[in-house]
């Protein structure tokens, strides 16, 4: 039954991404982040869903064409592009390992290709509320089932996501919802019911729990993070700190003893092997950026040490040397003071200054993917590629919106 629901979801998918390109842009955040399939007992569990909805989405672009606008070239799309380059380079010339790197290159491709109709079909407010409420939906509906597991569990049992997706782990997904708390705080301050305002206050709160009862010391420290960055950035300040402060003091109490020993070894990491091995893997991706400052050892360099990065930053400089890391350091935070550029520029467009908000959210959001990847890889997000595709939508419509304020208004004299 499950999988029967799966398809006869892909197939409305399909036809609104053929007749709406942008409605495929939703339905590929669905696919990418909700990943309902895998929620599925049988067949759909393998099949290629998000290439279908993607294929149906081009497609839709190619029969519509006024849906869409030309690609805005950015700074941003520059260094989005330019990465893209970056490891095709280091995986067809330099690799250490040629066939696994071609291989992960090939699936890294997927995850940029699917972000480019963005750039084209989210060109209006409406649209880009939607992708957001479909970002924060998808992810929050998880966090709402582990929030649920949770709290009836009394926090005993690690909370996992979606089984063979980016965000499977117990980090991941912590980490995931550390991203998306501040869109969620955005879909319900962009709400227009007092029930569905509720209900993403109620998606937050049980997606903070998924957090904690993920038992990830990395989630943990992001997520605290995230609080901070949201108390600082909040215009309630004198409300969050008493409801974080009640929420605390209700929970503490009902976490196990066990939760609380594990978070203790963030102070004694020196003790757990866990955090010894991750830090021989950081060791190995400096050692290998030294060795090959411009080039790393390509996709999949740290099989030499039979590790994982454990890190997207010393991930990306042993794989892709110290340009790959100048690349995408520079996206991350070039992004994030974009997003304060944006903030300070709407002051004087009266008619979009609601994007004063959603540059907040976005930034917090960056700013929790920077935290987290110092704990697990999460270079090759395709959540972290779409928050910046948001950001260029923000981008171009300042830009349109600064070009009518500026535009000069002519006045027919009338007829003598």
């Amino acid at each position: 039954m499950r999988d029967i629901l799966v398809l006869i979801i892909t197939a409305v998918s399909v036809l609104c991404a053929i007749k709406r390109p942008w409605l495929g842009v939703l339905a590929l955040a669905v696919f990418a982040y909700l990943n309902p399939h895998r929620y599925a007992w049988g067949f759909s569990t393998t099949l290629p869903l998000y290439q279908v909805v993607f294929f149906a989405t081009v497609l839709g672009m190619v029969l519509n064409p006024s849906d869409r606008k030309p690609f805005p070239w950015t700074r941003e799309t520059a260094l989005f592009v330019l990465l893209l380059v970056w490891f095709a380079i280091t995986t067809f010339l330099t690799a250490d390992f040629p066939e696994a790197a071609r291989e992960q290159w090939f699936k890294v491709m997927k995850v940029y290709v699917g972000i480019f109709p963005t750039f084209w079909l989210i060109t209006t407010r409406e649209r880009l509320r939607w992708l957001v409420l479909v970002i924060a939906g998808s992810f929050g509906l998880v966090g709402m089932k582990g929030g649920v597991f949770a709290v009836g569990t009394g926090f005993s049992y690690r909370v996992w996501g979606p089984d063979n997706t980016f965000y499977g782990g117990n980090n991941e997904i912590a980490l995931a919802l550390c991203i998306v708390l501040p869109l969620i705080l955005l879909s319900a301050r962009e709400a227009g019911h007092k029930y569905q305002r509720l209900f993403f206050y109620a998606m937050f709160g049980l997606s903070v729990c998924a957090i904690i009862s993920s038992w990830s010391r990395g989630g943990f420290i992001t997520l605290c993070a995230v609080m901070v960055f949201m108390i600082l950035a909040g215009r309630r300040k004198w409300l969050s700190v008493p409801i974080i402060a009640v929420g605390l003091m209700v929970m503490i109490p009902n976490l196990p003893e066990e939760w609380f020993a594990r978070m203790n070894t963030i102070k004694t990491y020196e003790e757990d092997e866990s955090a010894r091995n991750r830090m021989a893997a950081w060791r190995y991706g400096y050692e290998r950026a030294l060795r090959d400052p411009v080039t790393g050892g390509g996709f999949k360099t740290f099989l030499a040490a039979n590790t994982g990065p454990h890190s997207g930053y010393f991930g990306m400089a042993g794989e892709h040397g110290f340009v790959g890391l100048g690349l995408w350091l520079s996206l991350i935070f070039g992004t994030i003071i974009a997003l304060e550029r944006l903030r300070k520029r709407v002051l004087l467009l009266e008619e979009i200054l609601w994007i004063r908000d959603y540059a907040r959210a976005f930034q917090i959001s960056l700013l929790a993917y920077a935290v987290g990847a110092n704990f697990i890889e999460m270079t090759y997000w395709d959540l972290f590629y779409q928050l910046v595709a948001l950001c260029v939508v923000l981008k171009v419509i300042v830009q349109e919106a600064a070009s009518r304020q500026a535009a000069p208004i002519y006045i027919r004299k009338p007829a003598t």
